[in-house]
């Protein structure tokens, strides 16, 4: 299928699984997502950005979640971390991020300066 005209992230995302996936099939993980057989091609074809609501049937169907999908994590620890932030609540997930920033900050100062900055 032609990509040169997909521009919408998620719409790239999912052309890149479906030709990286030999057994998947735009027609048919849309009947898997509960949609529309032609729906997935279709928003391929027109470059239509989906509702969150449509992502999330499709990402349900792929197994996994639209945090996940979307996220750049590569290793299996950073898939875990968008998991794992996906499932909580907003309170918990903003005190999370904070635990997250002064983890940052700390491993930062204890990071030994580069010789030149300590002439």
């Amino acid at each position: 299928m032609n990509r040169d005209h997909i521009t919408e992230p998620f719409l790239l995302r999912l052309q890149d699984r479906i030709e990286n996936d030999r057994d998947l099939t735009a027609a048919g993980l849309a009947i898997k997502a509960g949609l529309d057989n032609s729906a997935i091609r279709s928003m391929l074809k027109n470059n239509a950005s989906p509702r969150v609501a449509t992502m999330r049937k499709i990402c349900a169907a792929l197994g996994t979640t639209l945090e996940e999908f979307m996220s750049n994590a590569q290793t299996s620890e950073e898939q875990e971390i968008v998991r794992l932030f996906a499932q909580l609540p907003e309170p918990l997930k903003q005190q999370l991020l904070g635990y997250g920033r002064g983890l940052a900050a700390a491993a930062d100062q204890s990071q030994p300066k580069d010789a030149s900055e300590n002439e």
